[in-house]
């Protein structure tokens, strides 16, 4: 699946994507992930589902996400640091909203940290519902993570009265 936006591709990750992936990772994430574990969702976690954005040549973003027993787990979405405010972190994250519904998922799940306060209004604007609070959730900083989901079916239900 491919979809495109006036600036950027979304595509489905590959192994030679792995180094800018972790190279975004290490830039945007105080606990990124390793190498490794991306290198793990990429290529052997059939419950993953992994898309990078793509400007030109240059990957300047990428999401990861997780489907299990009909739910959807968003870990990451993260935007290379030079090409924020250009909307392509809502751009990943529609797409993943749509791909969970192809996958048949009823609910979008994740955390975040309570600080990053433009990620918090990019998944309310999306329709994410806080849910809870999980207190200290964060090795680093102990800082807490803000639980949030959304309804899938709820969209399904509006897509199809369409």
């Amino acid at each position: 699946m491919t979809e495109t936006n006036p600036q950027i591709t979304i595509r489905q990750a590959k192994i030679f994507d792995v180094p800018a992936i972790s190279r975004i990772e290490s830039y945007t994430s105080n606990t990124p992930w390793s190498a490794d574990a991306i290198t793990h969702d990429v290529m052997s976690n059939d419950k993953a589902y992994i898309v990078v954005a793509v400007c030109g040549d240059e990957t300047v973003g990428y999401a990861d996400m997780w489907v299990v027993a009909g739910e959807a787990q968003l870990n990451n979405i993260a935007i290379d640091e030079g090409w924020r405010g250009h909307h392509f972190g809502e751009a990943l994250l529609s797409h993943m909203i749509e791909r969970a519904i192809e996958l048949g998922c009823d609910v979008m799940e994740l955390e975040v940290r309570r600080s990053n306060e433009t990620a918090i209004s990019l998944y309310h604007k999306a329709g994410f519902q806080d849910i809870a609070v999980r207190r200290g959730y964060y090795r680093d900083n102990r800082e807490d993570a803000i639980l949030m989901n959304k309804d899938l079916n709820a969209i399904e239900a509006d897509y199809e009265t369409r």
